[in-house]
C-alpha cells in the first residue's frame, strides 16, 4: 500500500494541481512530519499515476509564466484511491520508533553518558512535545483545518504528551 499515491491521489480527487503546488501544499501541511515521505518521491509518484492511467494531465501556459502541467484523478484513479482507501482501513500498519535502538542499546555505555544521553532524549521529546502542541492549537483555533487533519494533529499532540512522560520514567530509572 503507498501512503504517498493515497495523499496525492485524495489531494487530486477535489481540484487538479501542478505537480510543484502539490510539494508546496505538502510543505504547509508538514507532511513529512506525520508521513515518510519526499519531494522526490511525490514527483516520482505522480509521473507514475499518470503513466498507469489513474491521473490525467494537461498543460497549460498561464501568460509569460512557463508552461505546467496540471494533473487531475480520473474514474481509473478515484476507483485505485477507494482500493487504497479499503486498503488502508484494514491494516493499521507497525510503528516503529527511530529512538528504540537507542534505548536497546542504553545500558552499554557508561552512567555518565547515558545520563548524558537520557537528558538528551528527555529534552527533545519536551521540545517536540511543545512544538506539536502549539500547532495543534493554533489548528484548532485557526479553524482553517479539516476534521482528518485535525484528529490527525490530536493523536499527535496525545502521543507525544505520553512520550514527553514516559521520557522523564525512563530518565528516572537510570538515574
Amino acid at each position: 500500500m503507498s501512503s504517498i499515491n493515497l495523499i496525492i491521489l485524495g489531494y487530486l480527487h477535489n481540484k487538479e494541481k501542478s505537480a510543484y503546488e502539490m510539494v508546496k501544499e505538502f510543505d504547509i501541511w508538514n507532511l513529512t512530519k506525520w508521513l515518510k515521505i519526499s519531494d522526490p518521491s511525490i514527483y516520482k509518484n505522480i509521473i507514475k499515476l499518470c503513466d498507469n492511467g489513474y491521473l490525467n494531465s494537461r498543460t497549460v501556459k498561464e501568460g509569460e509564466m512557463p508552461e505546467k502541467t496540471l494533473y487531475s484523478l480520473n474514474e481509473k484513479g478515484n476507483s485505485y484511491f477507494n482500493e487504497l482507501m479499503e486498503e488502508s482501513s484494514k491494516h493499521i500498519g507497525n510503528f516503529y520508533l527511530d529512538f528504540n535502538a537507542f534505548l536497546a542499546n542504553i545500558e552499554n555505555i557508561p552512567k555518565e553518558k547515558r545520563k548524558e544521553y537520557l537528558e538528551n532524549f528527555k529534552n527533545k521529546a519536551e521540545e517536540r512535545r511543545s512544538f506539536v502542541e502549539s500547532i495543534n492549537n493554533n489548528a484548532k483555533h485557526q479553524n482553517e483545518k479539516s476534521g482528518s487533519e485535525l484528529l490527525i494533529l490530536d493523536l499527535y499532540n496525545e502521543f507525544y504528551n505520553i512520550l514527553q512522560k514516559w521520557s522523564e520514567k525512563v530518565f528516572d530509572h537510570y538515574n
